[in-house]
């Protein structure tokens, strides 16, 4: 299931980036409600087909799919002969409980494999490949040129950290909302099935914290931290399975209070009227709970809170007009370099003195001006760019 997902996920990107949105907050919105849908219908249906159909229908349901019976009868001899499977057949009542276990504790531990081990072992093994191609090339004489075989000594252990770390994935939040939204479907949907389902979250939880930990720092490039008011589309998300929780937590509850089979195990003596009414009853519980909540907060935001918030508000406001006023007084960046005499240079070691070095500042150290920078990088972005010709021929 971790593997479907993350298909279904490429395909709705790719789906997304051919919409061409005019923004990228609505290309945000877009993807997260595609990646919506299909991670529910992936996660969410085969329980909801387990709850609402297999257990309640399944002794009507069943005899009319043996196709084995059809298919046989017309060359059987004896009415035994064409009895299918669907004689002997009966509903498996675990089977409910089981498919929850195995959403919230097996699928969870896949996927912690799938996002911790499964990137690690896909760049060793890619680091392997590209070494013996390497070493394949250099035998046949076609090899391309080594990129770090310029580099000062200084300043090699550093520059190859950072063409390791250009070429690895790009951290993606909404990956680990989208695993957190899931987990809350689960909590609000299926609960009642299996009562320890959070305390395996929680549990879970506690480990995934500490992999997405390892996850940023060794499998992922550094993230940009931006600043965002809150998790956007995903609240739309949790709002839906908040209120299609209150729905399906009371059917579950009256379909399957017999013993796990529903009321006598049979859809017969399902009424339909007390079914939409627990429904009802339950729905309309969670809009008032959620009314008086939003009431609650609202009374929360006194005129004394109100008035502070607006004094912050100022404050804030003339902070900014002072600094951005400061802003303009500042001379902007000079082109040159400086001229480089012993004086700067002693003025260099003395600064270089007064704190320990490390190779990023050494580095970054030994360039003057932003058009050296920009020189430098430049060199080693044209050194990166190998184009092989049709004859064979490397060219750089």
């Amino acid at each position: 299931m971790p593997i479907l997902q993350s298909v279904l996920t490429k395909m709705a990107t790719q789906l997304t980036d051919f919409e061409n949105y005019q923004t990228h907050g609505a290309y945000q919105t877009a993807l997260t409600q595609k990646i919506f849908v299909l991670n529910f219908i992936t996660s969410y249906l085969p329980i909801f087909l387990t709850a609402f159909v297999y257990i309640p229908f399944g002794n009507i349901i069943v005899p009319h799919l043996d196709i084995f019976s059809v298919a046989v009868r017309p060359f059987a001899e004896d009415e035994k002969q064409v009895r299918g499977a669907g004689a002997d057949w009966t509903i498996n009542p675990d089977r409910l409980r089981k498919q929850v276990i195995y959403f919230t504790v097996t699928a969870q531990v896949v996927n912690l494999g799938m996002e911790l081990i499964v990137p690690y072992l896909k760049r060793r093994g890619f680091a392997w490949y590209k070494g013996m191609q390497s070493d394949r090339a250099a035998k046949n004489g076609g090899a391309a040129p080594n990129l770090a075989m310029n580099d000062p000594p200084e300043d090699a252990a550093f520059l190859k950290r950072v063409r390791e770390e250009a070429v690895l994935d790009v951290y993606d939040v909404n990956t680990d909302i989208r695993e957190m939204v899931l987990q809350f479907g689960y909590l609000s949907l299926f609960s009642v099935v299996w009562p320890l389902t959070a305390v395996s979250f929680v549990i879970n939880d506690w480990i995934e914290l500490r992999a997405d930990a390892i996850k940023i720092c060794v499998e992922m490039q550094r993230p940009t931290p931006w600043r965002a008011d809150t998790i956007g589309p995903w609240l739309d998300s949790l709002s839906f399975i908040t209120w299609l929780g209150s729905l399906t937590t009371s059917a579950l509850v009256y379909l399957f209070f017999n013993d796990g089979v529903g009321p006598d195990g049979h859809p017969a003596s399902i009424r339909g009227w007390a079914l939409l009414l627990t429904m009802f009853f339950s729905e309309h519980v969670f809009f008032l709970v959620r009314w008086g909540v939003q009431i609650a907060i609202s009374k929360l935001h006194s005129p004394g809170l109100q008035k502070e918030r607006r004094d912050r508000y100022l404050v804030r406001k003339q902070y900014f007009e002072e600094n951005l006023n400061l802003l303009e007084k500042i001379p902007k960046m000079a082109e040159d370099a400086g001229e480089i005499n012993r004086k700067s240079l002693e003025e260099d070691a003395r600064a270089a003195s007064l704190h320990e070095s490390s190779p990023e500042t050494t580095f970054w150290g030994r360039q003057k001006g932003w058009k050296e920078v920009a020189k430098v990088g430049r060199g080693f972005i044209e050194k990166g760019e190998v184009d092989v010709s049709p004859e064979g021929k490397k060219e750089l």
